[in-house]
């Protein structure tokens, strides 16, 4: 094509309609289900994330002990924490990731200076394919499957995610998941 605008919006359209097919061939591909659960540091994980989001300019900080491990699915956890962080990025300007423990679980929250997301939507965000994207003021932000990879993953390790208000605003996404498994 000789018009270079044609041209360019015809790429951003195919770049976009490749990103939904790895994105959903992903999904229904469930690699995090064959992971094996193994020993693993979870907050050098996530200090990973951290500082792989800060080393693309976000800001993005991880708090919380310099070692704890547990038994779960690293690779499958790592992808779930980094759903979230970019999310978080999309929608704020500064992330906060925190890792403690009650004794029995380990709790990470993801806290994030947004918009939020509305009580009645919290829910339906989980869902495959869902977007309120618009609502929250961008439009070509992803297809819908980020969070529901998230329940996923946290599901397949008997854990529990909650999406929280975080004031005086943005959103906390929580995730708990037991030290040990039987």
């Amino acid at each position: 094509m000789k018009e270079q605008e044609v041209r360019e919006a015809l790429l951003t359209d195919i770049e976009r309609i490749d990103r939904l097919l790895k994105e959903s061939l992903g999904y229904l591909r469930d690699n995090h289900q064959q992971e094996a659960f193994q020993r693993a540091d979870l907050a050098s994980i996530l200090q990973t994330v951290c500082d792989e989001f800060a080393d693309m300019g976000h800001k993005v900080s991880y708090s919380g002990p310099a070692r704890m491990v547990a038994n779960f699915k690293p690779l499958a956890l790592t992808r779930a924490v980094t759903n979230l962080c970019e999310n978080g990025v999309k929608f704020a300007t500064k992330l906060d990731v925190e890792l403690r423990t009650d004794g029995r679980h380990a709790i990470i929250h993801v806290m994030d200076n947004g918009p939020g997301i509305p009580e009645e939507y919290r829910s339906r965000v989980l869902e495959p394919f869902f977007k309120m994207d618009a609502a929250r003021g961008n439009t070509d932000a992803g297809f819908g499957l980020g969070l529901s990879i998230v329940t996923e993953i946290i599901q397949a390790h008997g854990g529990k995610l909650e999406l929280l208000d975080r004031r005086p605003n943005g959103l906390t996404a929580t995730i708990t998941l037991a030290l040990s498994r039987a």
